[in-house]
C-alpha cells in the first residue's frame, strides 16, 4: 500500500508524505551524526550532517514511497570497520523507530476536538510506515543496514554471501522482499516494533 491511496483526503496525504519523507531524513541523520561521533569525517564532508531534504533524497526512492510505501534515502557513507561500522549502519533502523516514536507521541497529544483529527491520523499512517521502514531496514539483504551490519560483523563467508547477493542488483532484493512479505516475516517484525513502541507510549501514561 502506497501512500497515494491517501490522496482522497488531501491533508492527511501531506502530513503521511511530508512525515515518511521527513523519516528518510532522520534514518541518515542518525547514522552520520554516530559517525561523526566515531570521528569519521566522511558524512560531515559530504553534507549529510543537515536537515536539507536535497542532500538526503533520492528520486527514485521517494517515487516508490508513493507508490509502494516504501522508499530509500541515499545512502550515507562512512568508512568505519566493524562493530563500529554495525553500530553507525543499526542506528538507521533505530532513526525510523524514533521517527516512529515522535509521530506516535505527537497524534496522541493532539487535541481531537479542535479540527487536528487528519492531522493526528496523517501522523499514526506516518507512524506505521516508519515502522515498516525500521523492519525492513534490520534484513540482511543488500543494500539495505542489515546487510552492512552482518557484512561489519560476519566472517569471510558471510561477506562472499552478500556481495553474491549484491551481484544479482535490485532483482534480487525484490525477489527476497516479496518472499518475506509473502511468507509474512516482515509483518510479524513489524508487530514487535510497533507494540514496543506501543507498550513504551502506554508506560508513559499516553
Amino acid at each position: 500500500m502506497g501512500l497515494i491511496v491517501f490522496l482522497p483526503n488531501p491533508l492527511i496525504f501531506l502530513v503521511v508524505v511530508a512525515a515518511s519523507a521527513f523519516g528518510l531524513v532522520v534514518h541518515n541523520l542518525a547514522q552520520a551524526y554516530l559517525a561523526d561521533r566515531f570521528g569519521d569525517p566522511t558524512p560531515r564532508r559530504q553534507g549529510f550532517l543537515t536537515l536539507d531534504p536535497s542532500v538526503h533524497f533520492d528520486p527514485l526512492g521517494l517515487l516508490l514511497l508513493l507508490l509502494l510505501g516504501f522508499g530509500w534515502p541515499r545512502f550515507v557513507p562512512y568508512d568505519l570497520r566493524w562493530k563500529k561500522a554495525a553500530l553507525v549502519a543499526l542506528m538507521g533502523p533505530v532513526g525510523f523507530m524514533l521517527a516512529a516514536l515522535a509521530y506516535m507521541l505527537l497524534a496522541r497529544l493532539l487535541p481531537a476536538d479542535m479540527g487536528l483529527f487528519p492531522i493526528s491520523r496523517g501522523l499514526d499512517f506516518a507512524a506505521v510506515f516508519m515502522v515498516r521502514h525500521a523492519a525492513v531496514y534490520l534484513f540482511p539483504v543488500p543494500p539495505l543496514d542489515g546487510a552492512r551490519i552482518a557484512h561489519a560483523l560476519g566472517g569471510p563467508e558471510v561477506r562472499r554471501f552478500l556481495n553474491q547477493i549484491r551481484s544479482w542488483g535490485p532483482v534480487g532484493f525484490l525477489l527476497i522482499f516479496l518472499v518475506l512479505d509473502y511468507t509474512g516475516v516482515i509483518s510479524r517484525v513489524e508487530l514487535g516494533i510497533y507494540g514496543f513502541l506501543d507498550a513504551l507510549l502506554a508506560s508513559l501514561g499516553l
